[in-house]
Formats: C-alpha cells, sequence, structure tokens
C-alpha cells in the first residue's frame, strides 16, 4: 500500500460538510471510509437530531456512532459573520463541500454556491434537498417518510409503516456517488461546479427499473411487480426468502419441495407466464412452503442450487456465520458511548485499504484543532467561544 493513500483512496480530499440528519452526512460518511478528511459543522445552539437518535448515551446515539465515525467535529454558529468566515477559510482548502438546507437559506447564511466558488473556483459543492431547488414542494420541509410517501414507494410496499429510512440513504449514496464523479471531472479540466441532488429525484430513480416498469413500457400489459416473487413465504416454525428467476430454478424448486404439479403447470411455463401468473405461482409454493420447517425447505431448496435463506431477525443477522467470516462487526471503546459495535466499511480496496480510524466526534470536539490548523490564535478561539461563535 502507497503511503499516498493510508487510509483509502481519497485520502488527501479534503471535505466540509454542514448537512444534518443522514441524507447529507451519510454521503460524507462513505467519502470517510474511503479516507477523505472530512470536518463536520453543528451548529453552536443546539444538537444534530441523529446525536438523539437511537439509544443515546452522553452525545452520541446508536445512529451518531455509526454515521460520523472518521470524521472531525467543530461547531460554529453561522448566524454570525465570524462564523461565516471560518467556513470560507475552511473551504479556502477543501475539495467538496456539502449541505442540505432548504433551497434559499445557504445562500441568505453567506454560504451559498456563488459566496464559496468566490472563495475557491474548484471547489466541488454539494447541495442535497427534499424536492430540488425549484417547484411547487422546493420549499417544503421535509424527512424521509414524506419523500417515500410522494415517490410511490410507500403504496409500492403496500402502504405500510415505513420500516427503514431508505430515501435518505439512498439519497445520500446518489450525492456521494455524483461528488466523486464531479472530482473525476475536476481532474479532467472541468473545474469546480455545482451538484444539485433531491431526495425524490434519487429515489424515483432508484426505484424506476422494477417497482416502475410497467411505466417505462406504458404500451403493454401491466405485470405483477418483484414484489410480488421477492416476498418471503411462511414455513411451519418461520419464514424463508426464496427466489426463482430462470425456468430451471423454478423447475427445480417446485420439485424440491415436492410439488411437480406446479412444474408442470401450463401457466408458469415461460417468464412471460410466470410473470402474469405470479399470484397463483406465490399461492401454490406458499402452500408447499408452509408444511415444511425453515430448515427442511433450505435443504431442500439448496440441494437443487435455488437461491434462498432462512429471514432473520437483527441478532440472529449478526451472529450468521458469513457475518462473522468476513469480519463485518467491529467493536471498539467510544470514549463518551462506551462499548459500541459497527459494520466495516463495506468496499475492500486491495491496493487502499479502508478502516474504521477514528470515533465519532463529541460537539465540538476538534473545534480547537481544526482552528489552530486555519492559524487562529488561541486567545481569539477563546474571544470566539466565550461570544459563543464556537463550541
Amino acid at each position: 500500500m502507497s503511503a499516498a493513500f493510508a487510509d483509502g483512496p481519497l485520502t488527501g480530499i479534503n471535505v466540509v460538510d454542514v448537512s444534518t440528519v443522514v441524507a447529507g452526512p451519510w454521503a460524507s460518511s462513505i467519502m470517510a471510509d474511503m479516507g477523505a478528511q472530512v470536518t463536520l459543522i453543528e451548529r453552536v445552539d443546539i444538537p444534530d437530531t441523529m446525536r438523539l437518535t437511537g439509544p443515546v448515551a452522553g452525545d452520541q446515539s446508536g445512529t451518531w456512532v455509526s454515521l460520523h465515525r472518521n470524521k472531525r467535529g467543530i461547531a460554529l454558529n453561522l448566524r454570525d459573520a465570524r462564523g461565516v468566515d471560518l467556513v470560507k477559510k475552511l473551504v479556502a482548502r477543501a475539495d467538496i463541500f456539502l449541505q442540505n438546507f432548504r433551497p434559499g437559506v445557504a445562500e441568505r447564511l453567506g454560504i451559498g454556491f456563488h459566496d464559496l466558488a468566490a472563495v475557491n473556483s474548484e471547489l466541488i459543492y454539494v447541495s442535497v434537498s427534499g424536492f430540488g431547488p425549484s417547484g411547487p414542494y422546493a420549499g417544503q420541509p421535509v424527512y424521509d417518510p414524506i419523500v417515500q410517501s410522494i415517490s410511490g414507494m410507500a403504496h409500492a410496499q403496500g402502504g405500510d409503516f415505513v420500516k427503514s429510512v431508505l430515501a435518505d440513504k439512498i439519497t445520500a449514496m446518489t450525492a456521494a456517488q455524483a461528488a466523486l464523479g464531479a472530482l473525476i471531472g475536476r481532474q479532467n479540466g472541468a473545474g469546480g461546479q455545482h451538484v444539485e441532488i433531491s431526495m425524490l429525484e434519487s429515489l424515483l430513480a432508484w426505484m424506476w427499473p422494477d417497482v416502475y416498469w410497467n411505466e417505462a413500457l406504458p404500451n403493454e400489459t401491466p405485470v405483477p411487480t418483484y414484489s410480488i416473487w421477492y416476498s418471503p413465504y411462511d414455513t411451519r416454525d418461520g419464514q424463508v426468502c426464496a427466489v426463482w428467476v430462470s425456468y430451471g430454478q423454478f423447475q427445480a424448486a417446485a420439485r424440491a419441495v415436492g410439488r411437480a404439479d406446479i412444474a408442470d403447470d401450463p401457466r408458469f411455463a415461460t417468464r412471460d407466464g410466470r410473470l402474469k401468473h405470479s399470484l397463483a405461482m406465490r399461492a401454490l409454493f406458499s402452500e408447499a412452503l408452509a408444511a415444511l420447517t425453515t430448515e427442511d425447505a433450505l435443504v431442500a431448496l439448496r440441494s437443487v442450487d435455488v437461491p434462498c435463506a432462512p429471514v432473520l431477525d437483527r441478532a440472529a443477522a449478526m451472529a450468521d456465520p458469513q457475518v462473522e467470516h468476513l469480519k463485518l462487526l467491529v467493536e471498539s471503546q467510544h470514549p463518551t458511548a462506551g462499548h459500541s459495535v459497527t459494520v466495516r466499511p463495506p468496499a475492500r480496496f486491495s491496493a487502499t485499504p479502508t478502516s474504521i480510524r477514528t470515533h465519532a466526534p463529541g460537539r465540538g470536539e476538534h473545534t480547537d484543532e481544526v482552528l489552530a490548523e486555519l492559524g487562529i490564535a488561541p486567545s481569539l478561539i477563546a474571544q470566539l467561544r466565550a461570544e459563543a461563535v464556537i463550541l
């Protein structure tokens, strides 16, 4: 491994993040895990919502310890001109700036794209919003379930209660991808630029290949979505998920669970037929699998190479032998939260390996360190703290 990439492929990339909650911060987390130096800027007056989401120990939560590892944290008053000036000093040496204020707020604070591009013309400025910079919903407040609802995702899942912050995390992944794309563009001569990401656009793009496949070919006969095929089956003592995409897998699955009649049913002889009659096919397989234990179902399906797995709860998933083999879970001692467990960075780089280098910061934990690097004298740091410009 080259010393130039000691922390991962983004070693040497400097990110300034003033975003909150998940859609922005997890984008910088992805970059931090790949070695970028991320400086997280929080408000001086109140903590980020995610510090209080999940079980809480001190100023850390079960969400925060994973969401903000590998970052340095400072706290500034962005409603004070001196706080804005400090942001500009940080941006002068940054590669990426990330914010998720409502459209127009960053500009009013004096840290909009044009404000910061004047300081650093090579800056990649990433704006994350709920609905985009303009339009009838642009100024509305938004959280993940709102976007899941308006995008059709909640309806596609049966209108059930939103179980996970998918919209936030999908948007964050889109933002990280776009920021790195803009970095490559800069490397190739494009210079700095403004990258705008919305939760609504990210979620619709993510869903379109499958949830919206009938709308993609509106003149064709609609067929049920994959959700019918991908839903788990009840067994005598639990649930299994099993998927047969090819004709061979379908035939093998039917015969493995003792139902040659399903395999021989002419309705299911083609992929088109299995799609069109997926409800009937599912009912028959449900009947067959309900007669088996989970273990018996898995043994039967695995014996004929049909993709399948038990439906595990969180505790069982953490103890799963494949999870243990991959050493996915990393235990550490956080100075405030105590014993914590998180997941290793998921990408494995052969030449630029990544790691969990530092714990999630406390509020303002690195303020003095970061300001000192900017050349701010200790006496001025003390004055700024006394006047509530920094924490």
